[in-house]
């Protein structure tokens, strides 16, 4: 009888560890927000309210199939975010050229930006900006280069988050 129960027990626990796993790869999401949602620089806190009230979840950790980290090329599952944008944007998101996005970890924005515009003004430029791949991919790209250690994309916990879950990917 005790063996039985230490063996309900033990398993009990491997299934709850494997829900938390699930739940934490999922506290990676990244969100889209219509430019109307969005004032002129907004603080990271009116951001992450605003992309979780009004956002929409385009994907999460667990869609992710790979990133590669040196040109942050991104590589999803599968794709049921797939739609029509017009005048630059995202076809990707289903985002036009004055969206932005929002990758969150938890309750953390690792950072925001805009999607590749086919009219670049001033007005609507953006540090870091998505630009389309091929039906599962994307890159986020950023308009000026910089040193390795000052890129606005390299996120410590970004990096460990995909370190930790394998997703750091070494071929394009």
């Amino acid at each position: 009888m005790k063996k039985r129960l230490i063996a309900i027990l033990i398993l009990i626990m491997m299934l709850a560890c494997l829900a938390s796993c699930r739940s934490a790869r999922a506290d990676l999401k990244f969100y889209v927000l219509k430019k109307a949602d969005v004032a002129e620089n907004m603080a990271d806190s009116a951001l992450l309210a605003a992309a979780k009230r009004d956002g929409r979840v385009a994907f999460t950790g667990e869609d992710l199939r790979g990133w590669y980290w040196p040109d942050h090329q991104v590589l999803l599952r599968d794709l049921s975010v797939y739609g029509g944008a017009e005048e630059g944007g995202s076809k990707l998101f289903q985002a036009q050229a004055g969206d932005i996005f929002v990758l969150v970890l938890g309750n953390r924005i690792l950072y925001s930006g805009g999607f590749a515009s086919e009219e670049e003004t001033l007005g609507n430029t953006k540090e870091i900006y998505i630009e389309d791949g091929t039906a599962d991919n994307f890159a986020v790209v950023c308009r000026n280069e910089y040193e390795a250690e000052q890129d606005p994309r390299n996120v410590t916990a970004l990096y460990d988050y995909l370190a930790e879950y394998d997703l750091l990917s070494g071929v394009k």
